[in-house]
């Protein structure tokens, strides 16, 4: 399978930028040809897709499998020069015509997936335009259906507003309508100077008959949006299965039976004990620190038929108070880049326990007086961007650390972090004990089913 993730890092190290979107097509092509020589790679290739003929832009045969490959290249004006070579590129502006055809192109790889034309499909959007990736501000606007910006969920019928004038429609008034469910992450791709404008970004996603009926959005406040827009994730497999963490999910009697107990663990080890006290007591045999395999697990707990594993973390702010009239002293822990990291490993490891295992349920467990974990990040480009794990934020696939990523930050933790489901990160409230700082504790339970 085609990792198309790194051959767009290899690209960046090679061109990182091109002259027009045709440049970028045969620089890709070039690209895939030189790292899978065996692949057979055409351009501007004459499909047959759901009745009609569609011309593609890339076309790849490789392993039996056959690859439908669009591209789409968006600028906003720059000259420069970048390695001796001197670049002009237009200001080309129509975002909102820019956005329809973006879209368009996925609804054309869907009909081919569909219809069996071809095996996989994918998008690839290349801009220095931050207009298509930043998160709108203000009023809705006649194309807000169309909006590909970071943390967008795309699903269902777009469409234009009714006050759409009709030479913005133009050529374009058709409705799309997707099968599947798309999460906008965008990924840095080069920057070749300092300006907003010499950033460079890029939009990849994956067409395959896994990714059709999946989940919705989950639903975020708009004062939980996204600041900035560089939370990346990568998706280069094409494997994402659709996994949603509903109401019903993070509601399970156990643990809102724990919730109202109105506890405030003083570790992480006495919140895994804390929790395995309220499991025992609503009638589950618990076992700590359970060997699944290759993996250990905080807990595992039966009950009847009923068989779960869960994996918890506990992370803390500074607070002094009184709670139940005892005196309460929480560390500032901090290093929440590293904390967010870990959390996923869990996830991971109970996706991987919980895949292996028909019949099993896991869950992975943070609780925490920090609202850094819940809120959007401000700093649009950090280094931990895929691990961000803010209300409203969707993992998948792939997430591993920005390149210039420390490695006193890194160390122990290299290994990039897979997943084969998506996750909506979706955050309940555990306890408030008043309006000063940190006295708010959320949770994050999320769902893991085999």
């Amino acid at each position: 399978m085609f990792n198309f993730e790194r051959l767009m890092q290899n690209l960046s190290d090679k061109r990182p930028i091109f002259h027009a979107e045709a440049d970028f097509q045969h620089a890709l092509a070039w690209e895939i040809q030189k790292h899978y020589p065996e692949s057979d790679v055409r351009l501007e290739t004459k499909v047959f897709g759901k009745n009609t003929k569609i011309y593609l832009d890339i076309l790849v045969t490789y392993q039996g499998k056959r690859y439908a490959i669009e591209l789409k290249y968006k600028t906003r004006g720059l000259d420069c020069v970048v390695n001796g070579e001197e670049f002009y590129l237009n200001n080309q502006g129509a975002q909102d015509i820019g956005r329809y055809d973006v879209l368009k192109d996925l609804y054309r790889l869907e009909q081919m997936v569909d219809t069996g034309v071809v095996d996989e499909g994918v998008l690839i959007f290349l801009t220095n335009d931050s207009t298509y990736y930043s998160p709108p501000y203000g009023n809705q606007t006649v194309n807000q259906a169309f909006r590909i910006h970071e943390g967008r969920m795309i699903n269902g019928e777009l469409k234009w507003a009714d006050n759409t004038g009709q030479g913005t429609m133009r050529g374009r008034e058709e409705p799309i309508s997707l099968f599947g469910s798309y999460s906008m992450r965008w990924r840095q791709y080069s920057q070749v100077e300092t300006s907003k404008k010499g950033a460079f970004q890029y939009l990849l996603l994956n067409v395959n008959k896994s990714e059709f009926n999946s989940y919705r959005e989950p639903e975020v406040l708009d004062n939980e949006r996204p600041i900035e827009v560089n939370q990346f994730l990568s998706n280069n497999k094409g494997e994402i299965t659709p996994h949603t963490n509903s109401d019903k999910n993070i509601s399970e009697d156990w643990f809102k039976s724990f919730s109202s107990q109105k506890v405030i663990p003083t570790s992480q080890l006495d919140f895994r004990d804390k929790l395995a006290n309220c499991l025992k007591e609503l009638g589950y045999s618990v076992h700590k620190n359970r060997e699944m395999g290759k993996d250990k697990v905080d807990l595992f707990a039966t009950k009847g038929d009923e068989r779960i594993v869960i994996e918890v973390r506990y992370k803390t702010a500074l607070l002094k108070t009184i709670h139940q009239g005892e005196h309460v002293h929480l560390k500032n822990q901090g290093a929440q880049d590293i904390s967010r990291y870990d959390f996923l490993s869990d996830l991971e490891k109970v996706e991987r326990v919980v895949d292996s295992r028909p019949g099993l349920k896991g869950y992975a467990i943070l609780l925490t007086n920090d609202h850094l974990y819940w809120k959007p990040p401000r700093k649009h480009d950090s280094v931990d961007k895929d691990f961000h794990i803010h209300n409203g934020r969707v993992v998948s696939s792939q997430c591993l650390w920005g390149r210039e990523a420390s490695r006193g930050t890194t160390a122990g933790r290299e290994r990039i972090l897979n997943f084969k489901k998506t996750y909506p990160m979706k955050w309940q409230p555990y306890l408030n004990l008043g309006n000063e700082k940190n006295m708010v504790f959320q949770a994050l339970v999320i769902e893991v089913n085999s």
